[in-house]
């Protein structure tokens, strides 16, 4: 009987245990991935065929990862896992904005936020030019990653708001070139482009232009030693013959000009500024304009092109203009007999009634002086620079 007793509670022991067992370890059933702290890196941060690093939590090294768009799925190299992070292959022909999701074990979870990648062509090895180059010179680029195809793009913060000067060009795996158009002055970016999206900034180039060359809006007339900075005179003058400069005001009142070469654009920003005071000031100046007025508000297209940063030239920049006066002729662009207003106002206790003109009805000998603003009724030509 004793023997019988113990049998049982062996049996039963046995089945608690073997229950117990069980209902500790039971057969594991996959969950969606648990990832915290999620951070993408800046579209700045992200390249097409290069490591893309996502922090976060919780991520595993069997973990598989696909990134989606409105053109579908794709899987994605996962490079490596910490504690920290994950870092991903981005596919060399990706571009856009695209969620990312994360699969283990069948599950998906998909991450909080957006993988954002420019829509760039990678190159490596670029070798940009030193030199600058005169118009229909043929400019060589080296390096990797170019595909026939491929375009070059000018642009400079001094063509009109929009302006691409677009190049066909001949791109190989070494390197791409392509021919100076004629219609680019100065300090260029280059942009080469792939297809309707794809662009990468190359660098910036330097065109050279000479007096006498027609480009942007007008006649360049005067050029630095480089030949990549200067001035365009508009090839008409602005307004009548007899246009007064502005109101006479107190020397406390002036806008504080200078006689400097490149000072005309902020000569005329200044005065514009004071035009608002000077009008509310100067009742008989109500519904006239002054002269650099007429030049700031100017607009010139030009082959489709429009042209509104015009300005009045400064004592020095008109000089100069006067210096090319046989050069402007030549490309219908000359300046009537006329005395002409510069931006520059007088010097010391004359600087609020006076402004500087130059003489132009002489050709050879330089005149030039301050009178007053208001009683000499004479020329405008208007300038831009580059």
């Amino acid at each position: 009987m004793k023997k019988i007793m113990i049998f049982l509670v062996a049996v039963l022991l046995t089945g608690f245990l073997q229950s117990c067992e069980k209902d500790d370890d039971p057969v594991p059933v996959p969950i969606a991935p648990v990832l915290k702290n999620v951070l993408f890196p800046s579209s700045n941060d992200v390249m097409p065929g290069r490591p893309a690093t996502i922090r976060g939590k919780g991520f595993d090294p069997s973990d598989k990862v696909f990134i989606e768009d409105d053109n579908g799925i794709t899987p994605v190299e996962l490079i490596s896992v910490s504690d920290e992070n994950m870092v991903i292959m981005v596919p060399k022909e990706a571009g856009g904005t695209y969620v990312v999701t994360i699969e283990r074990s069948g599950k998906q979870t998909t991450l909080d936020g957006e993988l954002v990648v420019p829509f760039i062509i990678v190159l490596e090895d670029v070798v940009l030019p030193s030199a600058s180059f005169p118009h229909g010179a043929t400019v060589n680029i080296a390096g990797k990653g170019f595909e026939a195809g491929d375009k070059i793009q000018l642009t400079a913060g001094f063509y009109p708001n929009g302006k691409v000067i677009e190049v066909t060009a001949n791109a190989d795996a070494a390197g791409i070139s392509f021919t100076v158009p004629s219609n680019a002055y100065g300090i260029n970016t280059m942009i080469v482009t792939r297809g309707a999206v794809r662009k990468t900034i190359l660098g910036t180039i330097g065109i050279q232009v000479n007096p006498g060359d027609e480009v942007g809006g007008g006649v360049v007339y005067y050029t630095d030693n480089s030949k990549l900075h200067g001035f365009i005179a508009n090839k008409t003058n602005t307004g009548s013959p007899t246009e007064p400069y502005g109101p006479a005001v107190a020397q406390n009142l002036a806008a504080g000009t200078s006689k400097d070469l490149g000072a005309g654009k902020t000569n005329t920003s200044k005065l514009v500024s004071k035009m608002v005071t000077w009008r509310g000031s100067f009742a008989n100046w109500a519904n006239r304009k002054a002269a650099f007025e007429l030049c700031d508000e100017l607009s010139v297209t030009v082959d489709g092109d429009t042209y509104t940063d015009w300005f009045l030239p400064s004592q020095q920049e008109l000089v100069e203009l006067f210096k090319a006066q046989s050069v402007l002729a030549a490309h219908g662009a000359s300046l009537p007999a006329n005395n002409y207003w510069s931006s520059t106002e007088g010097d010391g206790n004359a600087a609020g009634w006076s402004a500087f003109y130059v003489n132009f009805y002489e050709t050879v000998n330089l005149v030039s002086w301050n009178v007053d603003k208001e009683g000499w009724l004479i020329g405008v030509r208007a300038v831009r620079s580059f």
